[in-house]
């Protein structure tokens, strides 16, 4: 699933939280742009659900300071 984060120098810190999941994949693919993968057997709907919850928590925990990223399409 493509995220696109907004601010560029955020990047980094969520590329950081999703590798600390050992079921992530996560490549920067633009300059505010990652996509996030998930190692399993998922239909798509309940994998992009997944992501969506792993990234819900990021910004509860980090409170989102630089704004919340929107989501982009689909892998």
């Amino acid at each position: 699933m493509r995220i696109h984060v907004g601010k560029a120098e955020l990047v980094p810190e969520l590329i950081g939280y999703f590798e600390q999941h050992s079921d992530c994949v996560v490549v920067q693919v633009g300059e505010t742009e990652i996509e996030v993968s998930l190692l399993g057997s998922y239909r798509h709907d309940k994998h992009d659900a997944a992501v969506e919850r792993l990234l819900a928590k990021f910004w509860l925990s980090d409170g989102g300071p630089l704004g919340r990223p929107v989501r982009n399409g689909h892998n």
